[in-house]
């Protein structure tokens, strides 16, 4: 399954970046491959207590910075007629695109 989220911490000021740092090393630690881009961070998971113990830990990891108030919104793709990784995607939209260039 493919997990897209995003954790917003309010009230630390202007730039959120350094309250997100430990989000992403609480994904490093456990082993998972993720993706930032500039509104969330995607990652594959095997299974939805993975998915959500990761999005769980990153949204902890924020409020041990100090922020007192936190949002995370969680979206997952979960297909279990075949396996799909973020690559995967990815690559049949380009694909999609170079054929209608």
């Amino acid at each position: 399954m493919i997990v897209e989220f995003s954790v917003i911490p309010i009230g630390g000021g202007e730039s959120v970046s350094e309250f997100l740092v430990p989000a992403l090393k609480e994904l490093e630690r456990r082993g998972i491959r993720y993706e930032v881009t500039a509104m969330s961070t995607i990652f594959e998971a095997e299974s939805i207590n993975e998915a959500l113990e990761a999005v769980g830990a990153a949204h902890e990891a924020v409020f041990k910075t100090g922020i007192k108030r936190v949002i995370t919104s969680i979206r997952i793709d979960d297909r279990r007629d075949k396996r799909v990784s973020m690559k995967d995607k990815v690559e049949s939209l380009m694909s999609k695109i170079k054929e209608q260039s």
